[in-house]
């Protein structure tokens, strides 16, 4: 493996090195034929088929990037194909331990034809299918840093059955490890705790984007010609995912000319009170979440814009449980505001009071709450459900913000559409036991 895995690298870098100003041009189609096609590689060859594919790699804290895993071993038997793909399993350490994880698994080709029904029939980071030769290397950390009785072994022992008679069609709809769940329902699998045993979520998540696209890779043999689904996802192969990046970049872009309307939708009603017959009119000044310009139905028209602050101001336990990406978390009631944190000195929050007329607790209370929440961008925020926003910029507005810059767009409830899936992160990558507290600051006595 590592000698021709490297040899694999060091040719994929010559060909953007050729390429020069083509590069960009260059779709995986191109490399791939390069690869299989410049040297003694390839079907028939002196070696099998070798290729660069995509995978949607998760990051440490649950960001979804583009990255690239190599398969440099690919043997079509009877009814199965064998392949290795190496991987990297956990981008969140530095680049000195960062190890490439290579896997060892054998793919079905179904008497149907069709790349939902292909299963995995074996999967391993040591021995093949055989056991006679090292198809794989585990190049993740034994035992992981941050639990010393996570071992590889339990790896194998727990986790990878899982998959074995797995199909695509179970498979494809996973986003992380916490949709698996049947897991428990396997046979003697009833007392297992999913990603116990790797001490680092991102790890076993990753173990299930490599299956994935190694299944999309599998499409793209001439065993599935005849399968529209394959078809369709032999796209990833032929430079679409670039365009698709280059489409993302264009979209924020264009979020960026669009002029952001201002905070509040005069064209909405609500109703002022509960027992109302009829509705208001949503006015100016109104910081209610019904009342916004930017919502769940159109916020995705105003992300990726420089101009703009996203901020979360629920807790981070709350934030790590399910948040959408690129948005800060700033606890609002752990930090900003609690009725009596002027009256008692244990309570760390910058303001008590009323959210109309806020106490400052601390001489520089005002100072860090621009610090926060800058007066210098238009601010984006949200919470569960929108209240804790309005109390929010009740208290922005009482300490002299311009709140025709600031948007309530309402709580992580109204976001729970498939619109917004994509975009959510759903599983804590730690659990934190917060303390909440600030240092070196002034508190003011109370009067």
């Amino acid at each position: 493996m590592p000698r021709k895995f490297f040899a694999l690298v060091f040719v994929f870098v010559m060909v953007f090195s050729l390429a020069g100003a083509n590069a960009a041009e260059l779709s995986l189609s191109d490399v791939n034929a390069f690869l299989n096609s410049s040297a003694k590689l390839g079907e028939g060859s002196k070696a099998n088929q070798v290729a660069v594919i995509p995978i949607n790699h998760i990051d440490g804290p649950k960001e979804e990037d583009l990255f690239y895993a190599f398969v440099p071993f690919k043997y079509v038997a009877r009814n199965y194909v064998k392949y290795q793909v190496t991987f990297i399993s956990c981008t969140c350490r530095p680049a000195d331990s960062n190890l490439w994880t290579t896997a060892y698994i054998e793919l079905t080709l179904p008497s149907s034809g069709k790349i939902e029904d292909a299963a995995i029939r074996f999967l391993s980071f040591d021995s093949d299918s055989t056991k006679h030769y090292l198809g794989g290397f585990w190049g993740d950390s034994d035992p992981p840093p941050t639990n010393p009785n996570a071992k590889f072994e339990k790896v194998k022992a727990e986790m990878l059955p899982y998959y074995i008679n797995k199909t695509y069609a179970q498979i494809k709809s996973f986003n992380t490890i916490d949709d698996m769940k049947d897991y428990t329902q396997g046979e003697g699998r009833a007392d297992l705790k999913i990603d116990a045993f790797t001490g680092a979520t991102v790890s076993a998540n990753n173990i299930l984007r490599m299956v994935q696209a190694i299944y999309a890779y599998h499409a793209t043999d001439s065993f599935f010609d005849g399968d529209p689904k394959a078809l369709e996802m032999r796209a990833i192969f032929e430079g679409k995912r670039e365009a698709a990046s280059a489409a993302k970049s264009v979209a924020n872009a264009k979020s960026e000319q669009t002029q952001l309307p201002a905070p509040v939708d005069t064209k909405k009603t609500y109703k002022a009170n509960k027992d109302d017959t009829e509705e208001t009119v949503c006015e100016p000044g109104n910081f209610g979440p019904t009342c916004s310009a930017i919502n769940s139905e159109n916020l995705r028209e105003y992300l990726g814009r420089s101009d703009v602050a996203y901020i979360d101001i629920r807790d981070y336990a709350d934030y790590a449980k399910k948040h959408l990406r690129n948005f800060e978390c700033i606890p609002y009631f752990a930090l900003i505001f609690d009725a009596n944190a002027d009256k008692d000195p244990s309570l760390p929050q910058l303001y008590g009071g009323t959210t109309d007329n806020p106490v400052p607790v601390y001489e520089e209370s005002d100072e860090i709450l621009a610090a926060l929440f800058p007066k210098n961008k238009n601010i984006f925020l949200m919470c569960q459900g929108g209240g804790r926003v309005n109390n929010l910029m009740k208290i922005l507005s009482a300490r002299g913000w311009d709140m025709s810059k600031v948007y309530n767009i309402g709580g992580m409830g109204h976001y729970a559409t498939p619109a917004y899936r994509d975009i959510t992160t759903d599983t804590p990558e730690i659990i934190l036991e917060t303390t909440y507290k600030f240092e070196g600051l002034t508190r003011i006595a109370p009067k």
